[in-house]
């Protein structure tokens, strides 16, 4: 894997359409893991035209993979674990990676715990602790992989999915860099800042439009607010207009927030 892999279209999914083999059921060694050529692994694409090879699976449920379009093995990439929003699924990852960027990024999503209409839905009923620990389960797996920047891993989910990145962070911000909440209101959390300590320092990106239904804007500035007293670093968005224009700049704001942060972080621990 030192060659660099022309991976146009890298999406591996992982749904409940397919039958994982055998041989991949109880998951790779660390030394099969490491020595995997992902450029060997199907895509989604070939998948359904009945390719087969190695499998990359990080997660017992349904799970969706995507990767840069040029996937360089030598570099630490930020990762965007994606929470998706009602009714949607984790597929849902294969046409919101390449709105962010298409090259910064490997990318995974879950599907969410709950059926809802044709998809499915995040619980927020104590759900987050359970979807956290999914979460940072599918992560390690996932590292055993691919080469992923430990302290660069990024929350972010639209809508209720957004909602639960944000829930996620703050039930476990240990684990986390940081979490961007587009069109998602606050999570109902008791005691929202309880892991104080380590929230400290931990990046937010909170979003939303003017005529956003559920994130009236009063409540958004007050959320804010209130992640800022913590010590976190936080940075709003409001977006006059609404519908698929305001998410695509959203996701497109996605990515200039992460770099910042990541520029802003390499200018402090420079020599």
């Amino acid at each position: 894997m030192n060659e660099r892999l022309p991976s146009p279209g890298r999406f591996f999914d992982w749904g409940i359409r397919w039958q994982l083999p055998a041989a991949f059921d109880d998951g790779l060694d660390d030394e099969a893991a490491a020595s995997l050529d992902v450029d060997q692994v199907p895509t989604r694409d070939e998948l359904e035209a009945g390719v087969t090879g190695p499998v990359i699976s990080v997660s017992e449920g349904p799970h969706a993979i995507a990767l840069p379009e040029v996937y360089e093995p030598g570099y630490a990439y930020p990762l965007i674990v994606w929470f998706h929003p009602s009714g949607s699924t984790e597929e849902e990852l294969f046409d919101v990676l390449p709105q962010i960027s298409d090259r910064n990024y490997v990318a995974l999503a879950l599907r969410g715990n709950v059926e809802f209409g044709h998809g499915a839905d995040w619980s927020t009923a104590g759900g987050a602790l359970e979807t956290a620990r999914r979460v940072e389960e599918a992560v390690e797996r996932l590292k055993q992989f691919l080469n992923i920047h430990p302290q660069r891993i990024i929350l972010a989910g639209y809508g209720s999915g957004g909602t639960t990145a944000l829930e996620v962070l703050l039930q476990s911000p240990e684990a986390f860099h940081g979490a961007a909440c587009l069109a998602g209101a606050f999570p109902n959390i008791e005691f929202p800042l309880a892991r104080y300590r380590g929230l400290r320092g931990r990046r937010v990106l909170l979003a939303t439009t003017l005529d956003c239904r559920e994130v009236r804007v009063a409540d958004f500035v007050t959320s804010g607010r209130l992640l800022y007293t913590a010590g976190m670093q936080v940075a709003t968005r409001v977006y006059q207009e609404g519908g698929g224009t305001a998410k695509a700049r959203m996701l497109r704001d996605v990515d200039h927030w992460i770099m910042d942060g990541i520029q802003s972080a390499i200018k402090v621990f420079m020599p």
